[in-house]
This record gives structure tokens, sequence and C-alpha cells, in this order.
């Protein structure tokens, strides 16, 4: 059983913690931004709002950060 802590309460700001890492997210209308905290990777990252990254990658860290890699191999 993987423990999660999911915060979607404002629209504004998520917050998700697991064990494999962290990311809060400052949503705006066009972009995200994705403050990252993980094994492999810390930082910020710029994604489309629409791409819905987070969720696509099922609430992993670890796959947000590939899944980013994949979609924006040269930046949003």
């Amino acid at each position: 059983m993987t423990h999660r802590f999911i915060s979607e309460r404002r629209a504004l700001v998520k917050v998700l913690v697991e064990p494999q890492g962290a990311i809060v997210g400052l949503t705006m209308t066009t972009y995200s931004y994705l403050f990252i905290v993980s094994h492999r990777f810390v930082g910020l990252k710029k994604i489309r709002t629409r791409d819905r990254v987070v969720a696509r990658a099922g609430y992993s860290t670890p796959r947000v950060v590939s899944l980013i890699s994949e979609l924006y191999p040269n930046g949003p």
C-alpha cells in the first residue's frame, strides 16, 4: 500500500507528498510551475496546465519527472 498526501483545496496551490518524493504546484491559467523533490531530481519545472502531467503520471513523483522529459524535451 502506497501512502500519499494530496491537497487540492486551493485551486492555485497543489501539494503531493509520497514516499518517492514531493511536488508543490503553482497552477495558473496557461502554465503550472512544479517544484519537485525526488531521489533523481530537485528543481523547478514549467509545464502547460492543460497537459495534466501529474494526473497522467498516476501521482507518482518519478513518473512525473519522466513524463515531463518526454513531453517537453526543449521546454514548454
